[in-house]
């Protein structure tokens, strides 16, 4: 029976590095990895740029094209999960254009860095976020979470549907909030 030994850190970077990937009573939130393809189309770079703006503080975008990834095919995933390890995000967003699939959009999860779920989707009739006109007070503030209506019954009883309903409340989930009221809480304690 070979033992163990437990290696201690040298330097305080390293002890850093380290206690970053600890176990943690509160995790941190999921961090949105943002990639383009060997094409991709005006459409689709508004689309990701949008995304972007959209998670900035959890979500690392990179711009040169990838020609290597090839989400769906045997030995196309390991660059995703290369990544997806480098920049320690969860969440992957991978935007290509091509003559068969224009503005394809491919989101999908990792699991200890390893491709967990993919899904596929077509992005048609998009409008940028710059496209609508509002009061600049009640204008989107960074690190709000937006609003998802999803309309019908398929998005409970069809699989797919619902496999993509999932994956997008997952990739705009954010951080969890804790919300106190302070009237539920003096009832709760007993005082008037």
């Amino acid at each position: 029976m070979s033992k163990m030994a437990i290696r201690v850190p040298k330097s305080m970077r390293a002890k850093r590095e380290l206690l970053k990937h600890a176990p943690k009573l509160v995790e941190n939130g999921k961090k949105m990895l943002i990639l383009h393809g060997t094409k991709t189309s005006a459409v689709l770079n508004s689309v990701l740029a949008d995304l972007f703006h959209l998670k900035r503080d959890h979500a690392v975008k990179y711009t040169k094209k990838n020609d290597s990834i090839r989400p769906f095919e045997s030995g196309g995933e390991t660059s995703l999960e290369f990544f997806s390890l480098k920049s320690d995000c969860s969440l992957l967003v991978y935007g290509s254009h091509s003559k068969k699939r224009p503005n394809n959009l491919v989101l999908g999860r990792t699991y200890d860095h390893h491709i967990y779920d993919l899904v596929e989707v077509g992005v048609e009739n998009y409008k940028s976020i710059e496209s609508y006109a509002y009061d600049k007070k009640l204008a989107p503030k960074l690190g709000t979470k937006p609003f998802f209506a999803f309309i019908g019954e398929h998005f409970e009883s069809v699989e797919g549907l619902k496999h993509l309903k999932e994956m997008l409340l997952d990739h705009f989930k954010g951080e969890v909030c804790i919300f106190i009221d302070k009237l539920a809480c003096r009832i709760y304690m007993g005082n008037s």
